[in-house]
């Protein structure tokens, strides 16, 4: 629904007093997926048997250090741009 509102097909009108309930349904919508049946750990195991059948795979650390520092570079091109600098200057 968010990807239509984005495009301008479609648009959804939430109330200030609304975001917050709709945020915790959501976020319990999705808990409650995973937690249903325990489907977090069968998607923990077939990565685990994938990471192993392939002889691959990365610390964490490593996946947790790539996400902050491709977040952050996001950030900085996202203010130069704002801005207007850099390549993005006219």
């Amino acid at each position: 629904m968010l990807t239509l509102e984005g495009l301008g097909l479609m648009e959804i009108n939430l109330d200030e007093k609304y975001k917050y309930l709709f945020s915790l349904a959501l976020v319990l919508i999705v808990l409650f997926y995973y937690l249903q049946g325990n489907r977090y750990e069968r998607i923990i195991e077939h990565y685990h048997k994938m990471e192993i059948r392939q002889g691959t795979g990365l610390h964490p650390i490593l996946v947790i250090a790539l996400y902050y520092t491709s977040s952050f570079v996001l950030l900085l091109i996202a203010g130069l741009f704002k801005n207007g600098d850099w390549i993005f200057s006219k």
